[in-house]
């Protein structure tokens, strides 16, 4: 998080920049391919858009990101001076134990919620930015909610950390999917499709759609 470009990225998107309204904000997990829209998973999630046809311009879409927080869709792809996509800090690994052991480094869960705690404030400060200025009519998180055995983990850090920057702010986010979509999707096709897949798993992105259609329609 000291690094200064994030730093300074953070402080943009909490301080200086405004989207243009929209009916609908979708917050949408980072992909470990770089920049996001040529990731496997960003890739479904615009086909998944392109079936709302014109109501496609309706929903804004950020990505939640560690260490960025929030990062809009009209950035994907573009060289700023904020994003090195190819940079080894980007993906933040010391917030999680497993990658730790992987690579023989310390892991500090104390120092791990500190991070999600500072990501968190900053999301917080976009939130409040985006309700005073009516920006959107309502914000959906489609993110891991669940694992693959439906309990809520410590790495769940896209959760945690929208969660968290929702009750600081005390902006309504409808945190998606819902623990029944999660079990329909482990026992129809096994644990390993939602760890794996996760939001982007075919089914996922069917009841987003259907999701997406109904809040649009809720606010024509």
């Amino acid at each position: 998080i000291l690094n200064a470009k994030v730093v300074s990225w953070l402080k943009f998107i909490s301080n200086h920049y405004v989207p243009r309204a929209h009916d609908v904000l979708l917050v949408y997990p980072c992909s470990a391919d770089k920049p996001y829209n040529a990731s496997r998973s960003y890739r479904q999630l615009s086909k998944t858009l392109s079936e709302l046809g014109e109501n496609r311009k309706r929903i804004h879409v950020l990505t939640i990101s560690e260490p960025f927080g929030l990062v809009p869709e009209e950035f994907y792809g573009k060289k700023t001076r904020w994003h090195d996509w190819k940079n080894s800090w980007y993906d933040c690994p010391g917030l999680f134990d497993w990658w730790c052991k992987k690579h023989g480094t310390r892991y500090s869960e104390a120092e791990a919620d500190q991070c999600i705690q500072t990501l968190a404030r900053y999301i917080a400060l976009f939130l409040r930015k985006a309700k005073s200025k009516r920006r959107y009519k309502e914000i959906i998180a489609f993110v891991r909610t669940y694992s693959s055995n439906l309990s809520r983990t410590h790495d769940q850090t896209h959760r945690r950390m929208i969660e968290e920057a929702s009750r600081i702010s005390g902006v309504g986010v409808r945190i998606l999917p819902d623990r029944r979509l999660v079990s329909r999707i482990v026992k129809s096709n096994g644990r390993y499709a939602w760890d794996m897949y996760g939001v982007s798993h075919p089914e996922a992105q069917r009841y987003l759609l259907s999701q997406l259609r109904t809040a649009l329609h809720d606010h024509k």
